[in-house]
């Protein structure tokens, strides 16, 4: 099958697993496409009192968000309670929630290159498609570059190149999930050999809404 885009309804791109807490959706995400857990090592790192024995690593274990009271509206307080995070990076962090909160969404595709991107390769004539385990949806892309919409909404400059590395950390913290729209992460793809160092001119980037219903605020580490 030639020509099929990213995105499209024939190959959507499959979600980064995401929010595995209690040990059977942890299972369920490891054996699923013949995928594995992915496990946040800086949301690991600096926790504590939070973890449940992980029976395939049980030198580490796994960060339990069900062992966290429930809250309302608490991501901006998980954000500005964490010391391990930049004064840049807390900031981006509630930026994209306030877009996210904008669109109504948890979700949303992001132009994350500075290079000109043709969007008519990607997804098709009824949106960008996506798929979570047997679910595939639709969701909304942004056709202007992220690093522009945050550098307008923070009155500040920031490069493409360091916004895709702050993203990588606030992904391994799991305040977002970010999946690369590569071949590799598609449906046609994901089960063949394929080249990792694919570049992603686009990127799924989600909320992780446990994030917002369960509070950390005593959970961090002090920072040495």
């Amino acid at each position: 099958m030639k020509n099929v885009n990213l995105g499209s309804a024939k190959n959507p791109i499959i979600l980064k697993n995401k929010h595995q807490d209690i040990e059977s959706e942890k299972y369920y995400a490891r054996h699923k496409n013949g995928e594995m857990y992915i496990h946040r090592p800086l949301l690991q790192m600096h926790t504590i009192n939070n973890h449940e024995l992980d029976k395939n690593d049980p030198e580490s274990g796994t960060f339990a968000f069900h062992k966290l009271r429930d809250d309302q509206d608490c991501f901006t307080k998980n954000v500005i309670s964490n010391p391990h995070l930049q004064p840049l990076e807390a900031k981006i962090l509630l930026a994209l929630n306030e877009f996210f909160q904008a669109h109504w969404s948890y979700e949303m595709v992001y132009i994350c290159s500075s290079n000109i991107i043709n969007l008519d390769n990607f997804g098709d004539d009824e949106g960008f498609w996506i798929a979570e385990g047997s679910t595939e949806s639709l969701v909304e892309v942004n056709d202007v570059p992220l690093y522009k919409l945050l550098g307008k909404s923070l009155n500040t400059s920031i490069s493409n190149e360091k916004l895709n590395k702050i993203l990588i950390r606030l992904d391994s913290f799991h305040y977002i999930s970010v999946t690369p729209v590569t071949f590799e992460n598609s449906k046609l793809g994901i089960s063949k050999k394929h080249n990792k160092n694919q570049r992603a001119y686009l990127k799924i980037i989600q909320i992780n809404e446990l994030m917002d219903s369960k509070n950390l605020e005593n959970t961090w580490l002090i920072k040495s």
